[in-house]
């Protein structure tokens, strides 16, 4: 993998040492293909007021990116094209575009119901990450909203691999990964519905319970709402099943009872 944005921006063996022509390498790359005008790049190096000689010193850094692209033995994939540049990228050499291919591989394999392929898939997928995505350089308005999103994409194949692990009956091995997840993500509701299903599926109901009461609260003193249609329906058939034993139970010890009283005249 040539280029990497998910994690510090990096280009192996030949990363630009200046923040800004690693802003200048990361803004291109998750435009790779597109033309990105030169306007565009010095708003996003000068967020707040660009200075009189940003295009000179725009030239500067596109230079700079050249070179340590040319030195990492990449060739000559950036090019002038009016109003800007575009950098060409194999889909191969980007670590963006191999998980954004294995995560629908994996996604296709979960709605086929093939759980296996769609775990491996979908955490080969997750595990192309290093750290926050674009992180190591100044963030302007484009990187920040490409950040957002991929943190977005990251959490969503993240839970959609933890389903494909659900279906596989590794419940036990997830409640520690999801009890994490729900301490970093706490109006999350569907990572909090997997940790409710894997802590009843391990038997572990009051820590269920629990749970459940917890994201609740959050909802509440976080957004002012009340947990969502999935997180009731777990609740009501999930946990309101588990709590309705003792009741059964304590039913049942009472008909003999009855019965008897019955048949006494």
């Amino acid at each position: 993998m040539r280029f990497r944005v998910l994690g510090p921006v990096r280009l192996d063996t030949r990363t630009p040492a200046a923040a800004k022509p690693r802003a200048v390498l990361a803004t291109l790359l998750v435009r790779a293909g597109s033309v990105v005008s030169s306007d565009a790049l010095i708003d996003e190096l000068w967020p707040d007021e660009p200075p009189r000689t940003a295009a000179s010193t725009l030239h500067v850094y596109i230079c700079h990116v050249r070179k340590a692209l040319a030195e990492s033995g990449a060739g000559r994939p950036l090019v002038s094209r009016p109003p800007g540049y575009v950098l060409h990228v194999e889909p191969h050499d980007l670590d963006l575009r191999r998980f954004e291919t294995l995560s629908e591989e994996g996604r296709v394999a979960l709605k086929a119901e093939d759980f296996g392929a769609a775990s491996r898939s979908l955490g080969e997928a997750l595990a192309l990450w290093t750290g926050p995505a674009l992180s190591g350089v100044p963030q302007g308005v484009v990187l920040r909203s490409a950040a957002t999103r991929l943190e977005e994409l990251r959490l969503g194949v993240l839970e959609q691999r933890i389903t494909a692990d659900l279906k596989l009956g590794r419940h036990q091995e997830l409640t520690g990964e999801l009890m994490e997840l729900a301490v970093e993500h706490p109006l999350r509701e569907r990572l909090h519905c997997q940790l409710i299903v894997a802590l009843h599926r391990s038997g572990r109901c009051s820590d269920a319970v629990r749970a459940y009461r917890v994201v609740r609260r959050s909802l509440h003193e976080e957004l002012g709402i009340g947990p969502g249609p999935d997180l009731t329906r777990l609740h009501d058939h999930v946990l309101g099943a588990a709590g309705s034993a003792p009741a059964s139970a304590a039913a049942h010890r009472r008909a003999p009872a009855s019965r008897a009283h019955r048949r006494t005249p």
